[in-house]
């Protein structure tokens, strides 16, 4: 092997090591794009959108929380929490939780969302799909869920299209970008 052919072998090894397994191989704008995801956002609106184009908040209320974070490795996670949260169980420990009433425990199922899994990117059809592995609702996982997305600027604005209450529905998620300064 050539001294110019060692040089590209280590630098191809260099890509991939600083770029990590997801990013190597990917197309520079997929890359870029990518990049862009990575990091935590905070939740700033839920809208249901009925076929009619009625705005409603089945689920998650008016102004719940919540946060979805993407990183370089290809993992993701996200959490929403209800508006309004729930106020029970009120207990100080796992122990106490699991043994409150079935009522307190599904008033705190039902006002939060959570799962987490791997993420890939698709720059061509502008979407990004979580690859489900463990979620609060068992039967979700191991789905894949795709989720059109505009990048702008700060702002990550997720939508996807879902069907339930016996109507087809688009769902908008805006998350706001959590500056690196704010998680120190």
């Amino acid at each position: 092997m050539t001294t110019q052919n060692r040089s590209l072998v280590v630098l191809v090894m260099m890509n991939i090591v600083l770029l990590g397994p997801s990013v190597a191989g990917q197309k520079p704008s997929e890359a870029s794009a990518r990049n862009k995801f990575v990091g935590a956002w905070r939740l700033v609106s839920i809208e249901t959108i009925r076929p009619n184009g009625e705005v409603i908040y089945p689920f998650y209320g008016k102004h719940p929380e919540g946060l979805i974070m993407y990183d370089n490795s290809g993992w993701m996670s996200v959490q929403v929490v209800s508006d309004p949260p729930a106020k029970a169980p009120s207990r100080s420990s796992r122990e106490e939780v699991m043994a409150a009433p079935s009522a307190e425990k599904s008033s705190a199922f039902d006002s939060y969302y959570t799962y987490c899994g791997t993420w890939s990117l698709d720059t061509a059809q502008q979407v990004v799909r979580h690859h489900i592995r463990q979620s609060l609702i068992p039967s979700e996982v191991g789905e894949d869920v795709v989720r059109r997305y505009v990048l702008d600027g700060d702002r990550l604005t997720l939508a996807a299209k879902t069907h339930e209450m016996g109507e087809d529905r688009e769902r908008k998620l805006v998350w706001q970008r959590v500056p690196k300064s704010a998680t120190k």
